[in-house]
């Protein structure tokens, strides 16, 4: 008798771990959604248009990268006149990375000016020289 107790019990283990799994399962999944979510930013590319306005900044990025999303994030907050290229469907914006020797994501192009990376005090003292100038 003790057997068939033991027996019927298996079943249910197995059915509450799987039960575990799948909850311990929806739980990551919530838990890596909520630390990736970025909220949209209207991305402003570098066309006749954007270009006739001489804009402070020319990004060269791509829709994928954390610190091109951080540099969008920043241009816009702060009112900082920009357009971007996507470095990987654009041929102008590839060219022009590989021109200026991009090596790293984002590269902004403030006057004559190249930084590589989003550093918020690089481009206010980049930023600060060309509306002294102005």
């Amino acid at each position: 008798m003790q057997d068939n107790d033991n027996r019927r019990g298996q079943p249910q283990a197995k059915s509450s771990r799987k039960i575990n799994g799948l909850v311990i399962l929806m739980i990551s999944v919530a838990a890596l959604v909520v630390l990736t979510y970025r909220p949209s930013i209207e991305r402003v590319y570098c066309d006749e248009v954007a270009l006739e306005q001489a804009p402070d900044v020319i990004m060269l990025g791509t829709w994928w990268c954390q610190y091109c999303y951080q540099a969008r994030r920043y241009l816009s907050d702060n009112d900082i006149d920009y357009c971007e290229y996507d470095i990987e469907n654009s041929a102008q914006g590839e060219k022009l990375f590989n021109d200026v020797n991009g090596q790293a994501i984002p590269v902004l192009l403030i006057g004559d000016a190249v930084v590589r990376g989003f550093d918020e005090g690089k481009l206010d003292q980049l930023l600060s020289a060309i509306r002294q100038k102005s």
